[in-house]
This record gives C-alpha cells, sequence and structure tokens, in this order.
C-alpha cells in the first residue's frame, strides 16, 4: 500500500471521529435543554464545539486560490482547527485528573470505623423539601459510608438559593436522619452559596466541635476533583467519595466542572462565582 492510500485512510478515519465526536458533543448539549431546560456554560461549551468541529469537517477553502473568499475560510478552518485541539488536549489532560481524584483517592481502608475524618457532603439544586436527583445520589453515598463506619460524624454544606424555600442542608440531613443515620451524627452547614464556602464553612464547624480535620468529601463524579482542590487551597486534607452517575447530564456536568477548574487554576486567589449547583 504507497503513501497516497494510507494518507487517504488516515483522513478518512481523522473526519469520522471528529463527526463522531460532534454528534456526542450536540447530543450531550441539547439533551440536558430539551428534555431539562438547563442551560449553562457546561451545554453552551459543548454545542459550540460540535458546531465549530463540523464547520472544520464540512466546509472547506483553498489556500492558493484566486478567490479571497476561499482564502479567507482556507485560514479560518487552520485557526477553528488549532483552537478546537488545544481545548481537546487541555480538556482530555484535566479530564485525567478529574477521573484520578474521582476514583482513586478514597478514604484509607484501614479507617475501619471512620475515626480519622468527617464526611462533608456537598449540596445542589432542591425542589421544595425533596432533593434533586444529583443531590440524593450524593446522599445515598453518604449514607452508605455513615453506616459502615459508625464513629464518623458527617456535615451537610448547602445553603438556600434564591429558588429555594428551604436550605439545602435541612433536606440532606432530614433524608439521611430519615433513613436511619442518627441525629446526632449529622451537623448542618447551612450558610454556603457556593463550593468554595461549602468547604470553607465545613471547615470552621469541624474545628469548632472538635472533629477529625481530615474531610471525606462525597460529591458526583465530575465534581470531586474541584471540591478537592478548594479543600487542599484552604489546608485540609482531603480523600473523596463519589456518587453513582447520571447519564443524561453527565456531558454537561462534566464540561461545566471542568471549566470550572480552568477559571479556579487561572486566578492567583481561589474565587467561584455564586451560582446554585447541580
Amino acid at each position: 500500500m504507497d503513501f497516497f492510500r494510507i494518507n487517504k485512510i488516515l483522513i478518512l478515519i481523522g473526519k469520522i471521529f471528529c463527526i463522531a465526536f460532534a454528534a456526542l458533543c450536540l447530543i450531550c448539549s441539547l439533551i440536558p435543554l430539551i428534555f431539562y431546560r438547563h442551560f449553562n456554560a457546561g451545554n453552551l461549551a459543548l454545542l459550540c464545539y460540535g458546531i465549530l468541529l463540523n464547520v472544520v469537517v464540512f466546509i472547506k477553502g483553498k489556500r492558493n486560490s484566486e478567490k479571497l473568499f476561499r482564502k479567507v475560510l482556507y485560514w479560518m478552518r487552520i485557526i477553528i482547527s488549532a483552537c478546537l485541539a488545544i481545548c481537546f488536549v487541555t480538556g482530555a489532560v484535566i479530564s485525567c485528573f478529574m477521573i484520578k481524584y474521582a476514583f482513586y483517592n478514597e478514604p484509607p481502608v484501614m479507617d475501619v470505623n471512620g475515626d480519622n475524618g468527617t464526611v462533608v457532603v456537598l449540596g445542589c439544586q432542591i425542589y421544595g423539601e425533596n432533593p434533586s436527583v444529583s443531590l440524593r445520589g450524593r446522599l445515598d453515598a453518604a449514607y452508605e459510608y455513615l453506616v459502615t463506619h459508625e464513629s464518623c460524624k458527617g456535615i451537610v454544606a448547602g445553603g438556600q438559593g434564591e429558588d429555594e424555600i428551604v436550605p439545602e442542608a435541612y433536606v440532606m440531613k432530614n433524608y439521611l436522619v430519615g433513613r436511619g443515620i442518627s441525629e446526632n451524627r449529622i451537623i448542618m452547614e447551612d450558610r454556603s452559596e457556593n463550593t468554595q464556602q461549602n468547604i470553607r464553612f465545613s471547615g470552621e464547624i469541624i474545628k469548632e466541635n472538635n472533629l477529625p480535620e481530615t474531610m471525606y468529601i462525597i460529591t458526583d463524579i465530575f465534581h470531586s476533583y474541584r471540591a478537592y482542590l478548594f479543600a487542599e487551597k484552604s489546608g485540609y486534607k482531603a480523600y473523596n467519595i463519589s456518587s453513582d452517575l447520571y447519564w443524561p447530564l453527565f456531558g454537561e456536568y462534566w464540561v461545566r466542572d471542568l471549566l470550572g477548574i480552568l477559571h479556579m487554576l487561572s486566578l492567583i486567589h481561589i474565587s467561584e462565582p455564586t451560582r446554585p449547583e447541580p
């Protein structure tokens, strides 16, 4: 097989990959938008990436064309391709860290009773006095850990959003107590409005109550690395316990947290805009 034919096959494989990846981006963007009425930085980024990737695949110019329009198209395609490649590589690298801290940063097995750490359950959206799907997953993970580590105490962290009638921590505590966890093992942190405050205010509660300072942070897979970074920057040793995935919203939230990590790393002082969690 000559070089020319190999080159054509590689180009074809590349096009197929780009088309498939663009379709995946569009699907992950549109499902939350259509079925859940979610519109945030995550699915906006996926939508833009999918559209631009299709532009690169299907719209071509010509470098040596006599027509200015075709030359402009060619160079626009080159620039867009370079930007998309940089975004893909950056996202892939950060995703590796997100996967690492979601699956390979669990509390030590030797801590059989949970004596060496304090569970911190990070809050997210509630509806009335009921947890959202994402929050229920976090609480179920917290229940499983607390029921098998009887010496461990937990902090449920989440304030009251503008569209919420009670603090998230109130709903979270009621859920765990309702499933049989002793009320005196759960402490509410009901002032926070974002992940950074979840960690900071939970740290204050840990000190006030002389609890173990190591945090066992319970949150979604996509959120684990960012939560870990906040804990680390605040001076706490932290491990992660990830809740189960909710696949229809996974792509949207993964990209949103990826962008949040980029935002964190781009700032000298960690800050995070006030916004509701998923």
